[in-house]
């Protein structure tokens, strides 16, 4: 490995400027621990209430929780206007 890659100038292909930058999106789903709070709002742990539910459950919860959160800026938006 002594003379491995010593010295030597990498090629960059020029299509590789011509690409663009992946960005990725924060995660949707909520992420909630076994021992915290159910998210479906019973008051118990989450471990004794939705898990067998699942990811399915969660990705559901969040969703919810996104539309609630545009119809309060919706409202919001519309107090501030008037």
């Amino acid at each position: 490995m002594a003379g491995k890659g010593k010295g030597r100038r990498f090629k960059i292909s020029p299509k590789l400027s011509l690409r663009k930058t992946v960005v990725t999106a924060p995660r949707r789903v909520l992420k909630v621990g076994r021992n915290d709070p159910c998210p479906c709002g019973s008051g118990e742990k989450y471990k004794n209430c939705c898990v067998k539910k699942g990811e399915a459950f969660l990705r559901k919860m969040a969703k919810k929780k996104g539309k609630l959160k545009h119809k309060e800026a919706k409202k919001q938006t519309r107090n501030t206007q008037s």
